[in-house]
């Protein structure tokens, strides 16, 4: 508890400091309502319906109990659950692979920062989202095996990297030393291994000193789902298509996807017109995008969630529908997600659910593909992937890996800091 106590005492200033910086749209809270989200409906039930944060949490801890219990039992993602009735085609958005302690996540954050006293000014969306963490946290302390990170904003600053002064790199370290297995998993589309071995910089560095075995439960995935890579004594080295894609990503035709790619280039550059938007276009071999290049303002990530948005409904008329549901291939089409990623719109081929579900079966976590079937529920399968990341609202890549991991929303690398260091804790302590 004295290093939790810690810990929290460096997080709150630095969060407190990062929410003066972004003013009005601080903590990724989401800039339009999206009510499929568990924090919103816990933000709503304060808020507008008057209850207490902790009987609202205790209430939806008890739903997710229910829709879990309700899943396993009939074999489908789509039940006649509480949850589901609350919050309409919920399966959609990924699924739960444990209950989640969110009382017991809500106590032990009030005898460090006690929100539920204040009496004029109520519990903020970060704030709930922070005890959702904390929860998730104690439900997988016992069965992980996987951590996957985002980078940029999670495991370390925008379009920055991991140095050898950041504090992350020796819980990384300590993870990894207690045999689990860590990714990095990126929308960076890039086929050498030097670019992400310098975007992690600080940890290779200390990989080069350590026995292979140890270097060996280090990965990177590329592009979303495009490019793996395997860590040996502080290098990147690629791993063989066959050896680790997904049967639906190997069946994708080049022309199909130089068709699509080109169809989201040109809608992206005109909605950037439309919008009065200066900007650049990149174009690489699974993505398209465009980079703004004019004064940042207020305003700039509602037109960037704009663009997000309509360039995802229009390319879902000729492919895949992108954000609530990816294609099984069977029809021909690509599954894409499309995201805000700041200061930037991008159209990926593929996601981060299919990347992460690769890897887990490259790891022999599981031994299927990634099967987007919202009809299926596999109840075998355990809370062994955590995945952490910065981009979970509908504008963001990090969504669709809820469909294959449990997952851990957070706005800065001091937050994945505090999040890193309490799982190792507890791991350590049981």
């Amino acid at each position: 508890m004295a290093a939790l106590r810690r810990n929290l005492s460096r997080w709150v200033p630095e969060a407190l400091r990062i929410g003066r910086l972004r003013g009005l749209h601080s903590f990724n809270e989401p800039l339009i309502s999206e009510k499929f989200q568990l924090h919103e409906i816990v933000k709503s039930m304060v808020h507008e319906e008057r209850i207490s944060l902790e009987d609202a949490l205790i209430d939806i801890e008890a739903k997710v109990e229910e829709h879990i219990r309700l899943t396993d039992a009939t074999k489908v993602g789509k039940c006649e659950s509480q949850l589901e009735r609350m919050i309409p085609n919920i399966h959609k958005y990924g699924r739960f692979f444990s209950p989640l302690p969110l009382r017991e996540a809500f106590h032990e954050m009030e005898r460090l920062m006690p929100v539920s006293h204040r009496c004029h000014v109520p519990v903020s969306f970060h704030e709930i989202r922070h005890i959702f963490n904390l929860a998730q946290v104690k439900a997988i302390v016992n069965s992980v095996a996987l951590l996957t990170f985002d980078g940029d904003k999670t495991l370390y600053n925008d379009r920055s990297s991991l140095s050898a002064s950041s504090p992350l790199v020796n819980p990384l370290v300590n993870h990894i030393r207690a045999g689990l297995n860590v990714a990095l998993v990126t929308a960076v589309g890039d086929p050498r291994p030097e670019a992400f071995e310098s975007r992690l910089r600080g940890l290779m560095d200390v990989l080069k000193e350590e026995d292979e075995e140890l270097s060996s439960r280090v990965f990177v995935i590329g592009g979303q789902c495009n490019f793996l890579f395997r860590c040996e004594k502080g290098r990147l080295i690629p791993v063989q298509d066959s050896h680790w894609k997904d049967p639906l990503v190997m069946s994708w035709d080049p022309k199909d996807v130089d068709s699509f790619l080109d169809l989201a280039s040109e809608t992206l550059r005109e909605l950037c017109v439309r919008f009065n938007l200066q900007f650049e276009t990149v174009r690489k071999r699974f993505a398209a995008g465009v980079l703004y290049t004019g004064e940042l303002n207020p305003s700039l990530p509602l037109f960037l969630d704009e663009i997000a948005f309509e360039v995802r409904d229009r390319l879902q008329d000729h492919f895949s529908p992108a954000g609530l549901r990816l294609s099984s291939g069977s029809t021909g089409s690509l599954p894409f997600c499309t995201f805000n990623g700041g200061q930037d719109v991008f159209v990926d081929v593929g996601s981060k659910a299919i990347g992460i579900r690769s890897l887990q079966r490259y790891l022999g976590l599981v031994n299927r593909h990634f099967v987007d079937d919202e009809s299926e529920v596999y109840s075998d399968e355990q809370a062994h992937t955590l995945h952490v990341g910065d981009q979970f609202t509908r504008a963001g890549n990090d969504l669709l890996a809820r469909k294959v991991a449990s997952t851990l929303w957070v706005s800065e690398p001091s937050e994945t800091l505090f999040f890193v260091e309490r799982l190792y804790t507890a791991r350590t302590s049981n």
